[in-house]
C-alpha cells in the first residue's frame, strides 16, 4: 500500500502485522539510542530510525474510504509546520471553509488529527457514538509534567470512570445548590472590592472565583491572590494549557522523543516541563495533604475534599484499596479547584467586557433587575431564576467569547466511517468550539453581543435556539462535569455586578481611556486581552447596600 495525499491506497503487498511488529522494534531502538549518553552518531541513528518509523506508520493504515480533505502534507513531517500556534481556532475555521467540509484531516507524524467544524457532527460522533469517541490521547508534555492525573485528559477506561463518578457525586445539579451560601458570600465581597478599587478589576475577579472554588473544595478562605495555594494552581494550570496546544511541541507529535535527554539542542518541551512540573505536583498534593492531616486530628473544615477523605476511609479504610482511592480523591479535588477557577474567571471577565462594549445590553439588563428588585436589596439566586434576560446575558457570554475556543480532542478507539470518510483508529478529533458558536445559521450576526437571540416571544428562554452551554462545556461522556457550579456562579455574579455598577472602559494608570477589544489570548484556556475597569456604583443607596451586604455575609 502507499500514501497519496489524503487517501490511503492498498497495494496488496503490505503485511500489516509485520509492519506493526517492526514499528515496535524501531521504537525500542529509538529509546535505546536516545537515552544512551553517546556521541551525535547515536542520535543520528535514532533520527533515521524515527523517520523510518513515520513512513511505516503511514503505510500501515488503509481503508476503502478516503480521509477527509485537508491541507497537503509535506513528506515525512506531514502538516506539522501548518499547525497554528496563535489563535488556532481561526485557522481551523478557515480550513473548514476552504475545503467546504465539517471534517478537515491534518496529517501529523504518528498522530492523525481531524478538525470538527460543526455542532451537528460533534453530536453525531461524540454523543451518538460516544462508546468509541470518548478516549483521550494525553499530550506527552502533560505526562512529563505530571498532569496525567487530570481526569479531563485521562484515557477512557476504568480509572477515568472512577474519577468522574467521584467528581459527579459532589458537583451534580442538585448538590451544587448546597454551595449557594458560599457563592453569595463571595459575590458580596467582590462588590465591595470593586467599589473600593475598580482599577484592580481583573485581579479581584480572579480572587472572587478562586475563593469560591477553593472554599467549596478545601474549606479554606483565600485572603488574597498572593496566597500560596492560588499561585500554585495558577501556574500549574498555565503549564497544562500551554502543553495541550496541538502542534506546539514535537514531543506531543512523537511521544518517543520524551526519551531524548535535555542536553540535546531543541528540546523546548523539556524546559517547559522543568519549569512547571514542581507546581503541578504541589498544587495537587499540598492542600489535600494538609487537609488530610487536619481530618486525622478532627479539625478539618467542611468541604468536598473533607467528604472525599471521609468516604474513602469509611469504605476502604485499612485495606489495599484505600491508597488508590485516596489518590483518586486527591486528583478529583485538584481538578475541581484548578480547572474550575481558571475557566469561570475567564467567563466572568468576558462578561464585563461585553457590558462595556455593548452598553445598550447593560442598560436593558439593569432595567430588568430594577423591576424585580427595587432599590432596597441586592440580588439573590431566587431573583436570577425569575429574570430570563439575565440568564440570556450569561448564555450570550459563553457564546460570544468561549473559554476553550477549541475543545480538548476526543480520540476514536476503533476505525470508523462518517459521511463516506474514513476515520482511522487513534485519530484525535478537535472540536472547533469557537467556530460553532459563531455559526450564523444558529446565531445570526455572531460578532454582536445579543442576549435577545435566546428570548422567545413569551419573554422566556427560547428552547428552539441552540444553547451555547451545549457546545461550550464539551460533548458526550467527556462533557465538563463542573458546568452546573460554573453556571450558578456566573448567574449570581452577573446579576449582582449589573445591579451594583455602571460598567465602562475606564482609564489606565496614565489616565488614558482603555481601548477595549474582543481579542482572546491564551492557549487551551483563553482570556480576554482587555478588561474594563470603569465600575461606578449606580447610586449612593446601592453603595450603602454593598457595605451592609458584605458585613451581613461575613457575620453568617
Amino acid at each position: 500500500m502507499f500514501y497519496s495525499g489524503n487517501t490511503f491506497c492498498p497495494s496488496g503487498a503490505t503485511d500489516i502485522a509485520a509492519l506493526e511488529s517492526l514499528w515496535r522494534f524501531i521504537k525500542l531502538k529509538i529509546i535505546t539510542c536516545a537515552t544512551s549518553h553517546s556521541n551525535m552518531g547515536t542520535i543520528t541513528i535514532a533520527f533515521v530510525l524515527l523517520v523510518l518509523a513515520i513512513v511505516i506508520a503511514r503505510f500501515s493504515k488503509r481503508s476503502r474510504y478516503p480521509l477527509p480533505p485537508g491541507p497537503k502534507p509535506w513528506p515525512i513531517i506531514g502538516n506539522a509546520l501548518d499547525m497554528p500556534l496563535d489563535r488556532p481556532w481561526e485557522t481551523y475555521a478557515k480550513w473548514c471553509k476552504q475545503y467546504d467540509s465539517d471534517l478537515v484531516f491534518v496529517e501529523i507524524p504518528m498522530q492523525p488529527n481531524i478538525i470538527v467544524g460543526s455542532f451537528k457532527v460533534c453530536v453525531e460522533l461524540f454523543d451518538k457514538r460516544s462508546q468509541i469517541y470518548s478516549d483521550r490521547i494525553p499530550p506527552a508534555v502533560v505526562d512529563m509534567m505530571g498532569g496525567d492525573s487530570m481526569f479531563s485528559i485521562m484515557r477512557y477506561g476504568s480509572s477515568w470512570r472512577a474519577h468522574r463518578r467521584m467528581f459527579h457525586q459532589h458537583f451534580h445539579a442538585a448538590v451544587v445548590q448546597n454551595y449557594r451560601p458560599i457563592q453569595l458570600q463571595q459575590t458580596r465581597a467582590l462588590l465591595s472590592w470593586l467599589l473600593d478599587a475598580p482599577e484592580n478589576t481583573r485581579k479581584r475577579i480572579r480572587q472572587f472565583v478562586t475563593s469560591i472554588v477553593f472554599s467549596i473544595t478545601y474549606g479554606k478562605q483565600i485572603a488574597g491572590m498572593e496566597d500560596e495555594y492560588v499561585t500554585l494552581a495558577e501556574v500549574s494550570i498555565e503549564g497544562m494549557s500551554r502543553a495541550c496546544v496541538p502542534g506546539a511541541y514535537f514531543v506531543n507529535l512523537l511521544p518517543v522523543l520524551k526519551h531524548i535527554p535535555s542536553w540535546v539542542p531543541g528540546t523546548a518541551a523539556r524546559k517547559l516541563v522543568d519549569h512547571y512540573r514542581p507546581y503541578v505536583f504541589e498544587a495537587r498534593n499540598k492542600p489535600y495533604d494538609e487537609l488530610k492531616d487536619a481530618f486525622i486530628k478532627g479539625v478539618a473544615p467542611p468541604s468536598v475534599a473533607t467528604s472525599l477523605i471521609e468516604e474513602v476511609r469509611a469504605k476502604y479504610g485499612e485495606t489495599e484499596e484505600e491508597g488508590p482511592n485516596d489518590i483518586i480523591a486527591k486528583n478529583v479535588a485538584a481538578i475541581a479547584y484548578g480547572a474550575g477557577a481558571d475557566t469561570t474567571s475567564s467567563s466572568s471577565l468576558s462578561f464585563l467586557l461585553a457590558m462595556a462594549m455593548f452598553p445598550e445590553v447593560q442598560k436593558k439588563a439593569q432595567a430588568e433587575l430594577d423591576r424585580v428588585l427595587g432599590p432596597e436589596r441586592l440580588p439573590t439566586f431566587e431573583d436570577v431564576d425569575e429574570i430570563p434576560y439575565i440568564q440570556a446575558v450569561v448564555m450570550e457570554t459563553l457564546r460570544w467569547m468561549p473559554v476553550t475556543p477549541f475543545g480538548i480532542p476526543h480520540a476514536v478507539m476503533e476505525d470508523d466511517q462518517y459521511e463516506g470518510y474514513h476515520i482511522p483508529k487513534g485519530t484525535q478529533l478537535i472540536p472547533n468550539v469557537w467556530a460553532m458558536l459563531r455559526n450564523p445559521v444558529d446565531y445570526p450576526n455572531p460578532d454582536q453581543f445579543m442576549p435577545e437571540r435566546f428570548i422567545g416571544k413569551d419573554g422566556n428562554i427560547n428552547p428552539d435556539v441552540l444553547n451555547p452551554a451545549s457546545i461550550a462545556f464539551g460533548f458526550g461522556r467527556r462533557a465538563c462535569p463542573g458546568k452546573h457550579l460554573a453556571m450558578s456562579t456566573l448567574k449570581i455574579y452577573a446579576a449582582s455586578v449589573l445591579y451594583a455598577f455602571d460598567i465602562s472602559a475606564g482609564v489606565d494608570a496614565d489616565g488614558n481611556a482603555v481601548a477595549l477589544t474582543n481579542e482572546q489570548v491564551g492557549a487551551l484556556i483563553s482570556m480576554p486581552n482587555t478588561v474594563p475597569c470603569g465600575l461606578k456604583p449606580r447610586s449612593e443607596a446601592i453603595e450603602r447596600l454593598i457595605r451592609v451586604g458584605v458585613q451581613d455575609s461575613e457575620t453568617k
